[in-house]
Order: C-alpha cells, then structure tokens, then sequence
C-alpha cells in the first residue's frame, strides 16, 4: 500500500485493447483458513491459511489463462471492478445477479472470458500477494513478465498513517511487520527464475523520471509505449498547478513533489523508528538512512536509468 501501484497499474491499463484487474486476491487472502470458498463453477472448497501462497498462484494462474470458470465466485463480485470502467458492464452484470452463481456462470463470465481472449495485454496488480507465489506462477508460466514495485519503506508507513491505515502510536510493530513482509520478498527474488522477466522497479523513479521509466517498463513488457499511454503518464505525474486531494485515486499530478514531501513535513522521532525496524531492507534497496532533521530534508535522492 502506498506505493504507486494503482498509479502503474493505470498506466498499464491505459494500453489499447488491454485487460485490468485492480486486486482480485484481496478475497482470496481474507478467506483462504477462515471461510468455506464457492467457485463460479459450482464447486466449494476449503483451504488451510498455509496453502494461501499455492492458492494465490492457481487462481492467478486461471485468470491469465482466461479460465474464469475455475476462479472464486466472490473474486467477480469484488467493488474493485468500479475502478477499471471497461469492466463497468461486467460490474452491472456481477451487481445484478446478487448472489447467484449459477447467474454469474450463465450471464457474466462468458462477455469477461471473451474480452479476456481478445485482449492485448493483460495486467494484474497486486498488493496483497507474495513473491512465494509469483515464483510459483513464473515456473509454470515463464512468458509472464513481473514487475516488483518497491518504495522506500519510511514513505510508505507515513503515508499509511496519514490515509489512518496503521495507528502511528504502534509504528514499531507496524515497520517491522512491513519491513519482514519486503525481506522475504527480496531474498525470494534471489531465486534464478528471476533472471528473465523480472524486473524491481522503485517507485521514486517513476515519479521522478515518469516518461522514461514508464518507457523502459513497456519495453521489458514488449508493449508499444503509444502516444495515448505517454499521454496517459503525463495526465497522472506530470500535470502542474492545483493538485488531486484523494486519497486513493492514481490522478493527483506532481509526482516528482508529492514523493518529496514526506522528507519536509514528518515527525523526525517516527521516521528514526520506522528506520530502526527497517534498517536492512533500507540498506538493501539502496536509500540513505537519516540521522537527524537536517539530514532528513537535504539528503539526495540516486535515481537509477535504464
């Protein structure tokens, strides 16, 4: 969370004739070990929280290969459809069939898999899934392209705590749980599957650099970067004057100074104990630690090129 990936996951959407899934797991991964789980094809199963990871890459798996019919019923019905408007008649569909699965098969499924057939690019964005099951996915399907979206992990907790998505009172716990969670990511990507289609990508450098990261990103994705999909990066980072104040929304502008502001406007006592938990993945990411307020609003940001 926080860390650009609606704003890359738009860009990629942005692409023509694409198809894009804005956190279909987000059920999977509150379900898996508490509740029993209904397919669209009329099918129910069970998991232990430990097969969440195996769980995470077949159902990933399916939706890739268009095999909607052998995906979670719920994973259709999820409100994160309204973020992407060219799924808006699959939502209306999912909306008015209520719960019914066998309407969901018959009615809805058979436009999603057509569109999903027909489509140029297909892109998933994910925060709530693990590189244990990407690594699962880029064995059994190595076309797959990857790309591993990192920001530095002080940014990332404060503006959780402004958005009141963690309580800036228990930020120890919190930075060591998300700095864990990175760590394992990170020594997961070790693994040679890694090597080919892949690709870390730090969100300081697409807001810095937003054309030219955005460029190098669709290269590696063998996607045409058209004109539409460069106008696309300019409307959301590069626009000047009168900013977006929404908190979730990708079209605010100004992603070059948005992504600065945290190093003038936070509490140096915060970002000490968010470094304090988070000082290796800090280090192994390659950004500096601070040690002073001074050192916070004045140390330079290293920019990366392709």
């Amino acid at each position: 969370m926080r860390s650009g990936s609606s704003f890359t996951g738009d860009v990629f959407r942005s692409h023509p004739n694409s198809l894009y899934l804005f956190e279909p797991m987000q059920y999977l991964s509150q379900s898996v070990g508490n509740n029993e789980i209904p397919y669209v094809n009329g099918t129910t199963r069970s998991y232990d929280k430990s097969q969440l990871h195996e769980v995470h890459a077949e159902m990933i798996i399916n939706l890739l290969l268009c095999r909607f019919e052998d995906v979670p019923f719920q994973v259709f019905k999820t409100s994160h459809f309204l973020y992407h408007n060219h799924l808006g008649q699959h939502y209306s569909c999912s909306q008015r069939i209520k719960d019914s699965v066998t309407g969901m098969r018959q009615q809805c499924i058979p436009d999603l898999i057509k569109k999903c057939k027909g489509a140029n690019s297909f892109t998933i964005k994910f925060i709530t899934v693990r590189m244990q099951a990407i690594s699962i996915i880029m064995k059994l399907l190595p076309e797959v392209h990857v790309i591993h979206l990192v920001r530095d992990p002080r940014p990332v907790l404060l503006s959780q705590i402004h958005v009141g998505q963690i309580d800036k009172t228990k930020i120890e716990n919190e930075s060591s749980s998300h700095c864990k969670i990175l760590q394992n990511d990170l020594a997961e990507t070790k693994e040679n599957i890694y090597q080919n289609n892949f690709h870390r990508q730090k969100y300081e450098d697409l807001a810095h650099d937003p054309l030219g990261q955005f460029q190098g990103l669709f290269n590696l994705s063998g996607l045409e970067f058209s004109h539409a999909v460069q106008n696309r990066v300019k409307s959301i980072a590069m626009k000047k004057g009168m900013m977006s104040k929404c908190l979730y929304c990708s079209e605010k502008g100004g992603a070059m100074a948005t992504s600065l502001q945290w190093r003038v406007s936070s509490n140096y006592s915060i970002v000490h104990a968010i470094q304090e938990q988070c000082v290796n993945v800090i280090d192994k990411l390659g950004y500096v630690l601070v040690n002073s307020t001074n050192d916070l609003r004045n140390t330079k940001i290293s920019l990366m090129k392709w």
